[in-house]
């Protein structure tokens, strides 16, 4: 199951902490003291204008609006933001500024007049998530200079600045920050000698180059009430758990300790990417409790033809018997940013992939191409995906999992096939409630379906054996009032309500299971059947039937059949109605439960003592001796007995749950399932000690 950061995880909300600004000093500049109030800052500091002009906010009935980093950032600063309705030409050159100013009065001095301090925005550069950053060109009154402000992630913001101008202790305090879980934007500026007419030939590249670093806005992003409760109920079942965000990988992690997609225990193994004179490899570096362990290693594959799984290909009978038991796996999870997925995906194997992603657990600063990518490399691997985000760079991965969750009514929204009402991850839980639920629904019907058919063709060939048949209203009577009422009330059971299951429910329809069970109830139904034509057999007054004409059915063969065979099509709506741990139990459905009892009632009358109208309606040759009518209650109650025993106990509770089947249903099922395999091989795999050689196994491949 992956997950968005911000607006999923945590609160779409952000709260400002506070800003640090560089201090210009020394040389090289240094990051100083965060000062928890912005507004405290002199209104001429480059970083607090920058905060009150690099935005897209607007007035929509007089209120602000926009996105709510930018709206919470400018507040923070205690500007105010002005649309005038008639533009002033004269001191912008543009048709319809935007004018950010102080609250109080400020002043600067413009060729020794003292000016108002009002900002005007005369172009603006939207944030685009592949590059990770928006901008915008602004105009102090009174000035001739354009000058830039742009914010984005730290890691893309110094790559265009001045080298001289970025801050020595800059990877310091960033990680200091993001590893409390604050989300750090940095800011930096740059002054163009360009009119408003130059600016608009120019490309964006051209004005967001050579700028010189301000300072960090650091704002609080807190988890959602529910996060951890739903993300510890997800990995209780068994679910791989991955977080995929935009975000910085610091930021990203302490969040995921946080919540406890990392668990407390579990070693993290960072994969970063750093250029080299050969292009660009992948690092291993592992920490624990967020001390460093180990050395730092590379990251490195080849190519080993000998399968290393567990109980493998070649059945080695020195291994394990369980053909899916693996080896204790080694306590790690991997997180890497969206540089060095790039680089492991266009310049490895996708096994080599496959292997990496298998333990991933946190993926940042990934594009929305990238969170699609991953998506799709995960349902690659044989995994049912399911995504969950709120924003439009989450609607690619959305549209691509299985089940893409929005937890917005935006753009979001359109691609997802499920919105929640209720902007918490509380939903996923139940869906995948819904979800078992309903399969094992469909899974009871179609069983219930087959073998009713199967009770059917079997009544009928076993008559035809004694040259009659069933009676037109019979069939009517086992289609309409049976099968058919009970398949209208049998998915009327609602979901499991207690803790997710580890095991998933079955997907396949005629997978080993599922067959086992309609064939080991059929061969019950068949000797039910038997059992009550060789009781009445058994009577004096028992006569053969000998035919008389196609419509002649009525005979003591027919009534031993027709009679044990309601209950046996009651007892199949009861035995494939699953109960925990995908449904609630059958006794809840209240009008499943209604059917059943009316129609055990209406087919006990017309086994023991029905009116003559209906054994003339039903054309029924009644024993004469009620002892017969009381032996088919017997044979139908031992057949419930053992039916609901075999489906239950073997079926539902060695087979499904304990998944004791034979070994090659598991090796066939493993063989189709890549991560199965990848599982097996990543058992004794360990990013700690020197460089990592993963081993790939041709033959896994092949398969």
């Amino acid at each position: 199951m992956c997950f968005d950061k911000t607006g999923t995880l945590t609160e779409d909300g952000l709260d400002m902490w506070g800003v640090v600004s560089i201090t210009t000093g020394s040389s090289p500049p240094v990051l100083g003291r965060a000062q928890r109030d912005p507004r405290s800052m002199n209104d001429l500091h480059e970083l607090k204008i920058g905060m009150a002009t690099c935005h897209s906010l607007t007035l929509l009935n007089g209120e602000l609006a926009g996105d709510p980093l930018d709206l919470k950032m400018f507040e923070s600063t205690g500007w105010l933001l002005e649309e005038p309705d008639v533009p002033e030409l004269s001191n912008y050159d543009v048709l319809t500024p935007t004018v950010v100013k102080p609250r109080r009065a400020a002043n600067i001095n413009v060729d020794d007049l003292h000016m108002p301090l009002e900002v005007g925005i005369v172009h603006q550069y939207q944030f685009v998530s592949t590059l990770q950053r928006s901008s915008v060109a602004v105009r102090l009154l009174g000035e001739d200079v354009i000058r830039i402000y742009c914010k984005g992630a730290p890691e893309m913001l110094r790559k265009l600045c001045i080298p001289e101008t970025v801050p020595s202790n800059l990877n310091e305090v960033l990680s200091m920050y993001a590893e409390k879980g604050y989300r750090v934007i940095a800011m930096s500026s740059r002054i163009m000698q360009v009119t408003y007419k130059q600016l608009e030939k120019m490309n964006r590249e051209e004005v967001e180059c050579d700028l010189e670093f301000l300072g960090l806005v650091i704002l609080e992003n807190r988890l959602k009430p529910a996060t951890t409760s739903i993300i510890q109920e997800l990995k209780e079942a068994n679910i791989h758990v991955v977080m995929i965000t935009g975000d910085n990988i610091h930021t990203a992690v302490s969040v995921a300790k946080e919540c406890g997609i990392l668990g407390s225990g579990e070693r993290v193994v960072h994969i970063s990417v750093s250029e080299e004179e050969t292009g660009p490899r992948l690092y291993c570096e592992s920490t624990l409790h967020g001390v460093p362990v180990g050395r730092r290693s590379s990251l490195r594959t080849s190519t080993n033809y000998d399968d290393s799984g567990l109980g493998s290909w070649q059945q080695d009978q020195s291994r394990s018997s369980d053909v899916e038991a693996v080896l204790a796996p080694v306590n790690y999870k991997v997180v890497m940013t969206g540089d060095a997925w790039k680089v492991l995906r266009e310049r490895e194997s996708a096994w080599s992939l496959f292997r990496v992603i298998e333990r991933g657990a946190v993926f940042a600063r990934m594009s929305p191409d990238q969170k699609q990518q991953l998506v799709t490399d995960y349902q690659a691997m044989g995994y049912y995906v399911g995504m969950c985000g709120d924003g439009a760079n989450d609607c690619g991965a959305l549209r691509a999992a299985h089940a893409g969750v929005s937890l917005s009514s935006s753009e979001s929204s359109v691609a997802a096939p499920f919105t929640s009402t209720t902007p918490d991850i509380v939903c996923v839980a139940r869906l995948l409630r819904e979800g078992r639920a309903a399969l094992t629904t469909s899974f009871g019907v179609f069983k219930f379906m087959i073998d009713y058919s199967l009770t059917e063709f079997l009544s009928v060939a076993f008559l035809y054996y004694f040259d009659a048949n069933l009676t037109d209203f019979q069939f009517l009577y086992i289609d309409v009032a049976l099968i058919v009422n009970f398949a209208f009330f049998f998915g009327m059971t609602e979901a499991y309500t207690g803790p997710l299951c580890k095991i998933p429910p079955l997907t396949s329809l005629l997978g080993f299971v599922p067959l086992l069970s309609i064939i080991g109830q059929m061969l019950l139904i068949a000797v039910g059947q038997y059992l009550s034509y060789l009781a009445i057999s058994y009577f004096p007054w028992y006569v053969r039937h000998t035919y008389e004409g196609e419509e002649a059915n009525k005979c003591f063969e027919n009534y031993a059949v027709f009679s044990v065979s309601m209950f046996q099509y009651i007892i199949l709506a009861i035995v494939f109605s699953h109960g925990a741990p995908y449904r609630r139990s059958v006794v809840t459905n209240r009008k499943f439960m209604v059917s059943v009892l009316v129609m055990i009632a209406i087919s006990i009358y017309i086994t023991i003592s029905p009116a003559q109208w209906l054994v003339h309606f039903l054309e029924l040759e009644m024993p004469k001796d009620s002892l017969m009518s009381y032996v088919v209650l017997a044979l139908a109650s031992c057949n419930f007995v053992l039916a609901l025993f075999y489906e239950r106990f073997i079926i539902q509770y060695t087979m499904e749950e304990k998944q004791i089947v034979p070994n090659f249903v598991k090796e066939r099922h493993v063989s189709k399932t890549p991560h199965l395999i990848i599982k097996r091989q990543l058992s004794s795999v360990d990013y700690l000690q020197g460089e990592i050689k993963f081993e790939e196994s041709s033959s896994a491949e092949g398969r």
